[in-house]
């Protein structure tokens, strides 16, 4: 019985280390998107990456904002950046399945005291991997990325979340790449 139960361990441990995603660097993508036709203003959901997404709010009474000005998030890269005001966000690609995410991240001049936003990413609607925490701020643009190892299963969703407050993450630069 203890052998059996060893054996249920191991392979419960090996699918969660096979499906954890781990930090990267910049790298060259396959589709991205800097918001750059988007135009300036509030939206519940619009198309991104090329028409190859669908960005969307997580959450009601807010909205998703695309901005150009200083006040509230200044862009990494002209003309435009976008963040949840008072939501979360979800991008939903309809092709592809990747195995590496990132961007530019920070939080917006907006009087929320954010510092950390949480990446969870989806699988035709299944979370896989493991939720990743890292730090964000309002002095500038961080890169975080992140891997699924080749044995993994990959994504086609990813949503983000401010911690502790809804929302409030400032993005630009995203990226996706098999």
């Amino acid at each position: 019985m203890m052998l059996r139960n060893l054996i249920v361990l191991s392979a419960f441990a090996t699918v969660a280390l096979s499906s954890a995603q781990a930090p990267i660097g910049p790298f060259v993508p396959v589709q991205g998107e800097n918001f750059a036709a988007v135009a300036p203003g509030a939206y519940a959901s619009f198309p991104a990456f090329g028409g190859n997404a669908v960005i969307n709010r997580l959450g009601m009474g807010g909205a998703l904002a695309v901005s150009n000005a200083p006040a509230p998030l200044p862009p990494a890269s002209m003309p435009n950046a976008m963040f949840g005001r008072g939501v979360n966000v979800q991008i939903r690609w309809r092709q592809g399945v990747w195995r590496r995410f990132g961007g530019v991240f920070r939080v917006p001049n907006a009087g929320i005291a954010n510092n950390m936003m949480q990446v969870r990413f989806y699988l035709n609607g299944v979370f896989v991997g493991a939720p990743v925490n890292a730090p964000i701020n309002m002095a500038a643009w961080q890169w975080r990325g992140w891997a699924f190892p080749t044995t993994a299963p990959g994504f086609n969703e990813v949503r983000i979340y401010g911690l502790p407050s809804v929302g409030y993450v400032g993005m630009d630069n995203l990226r996706v790449a098999p």
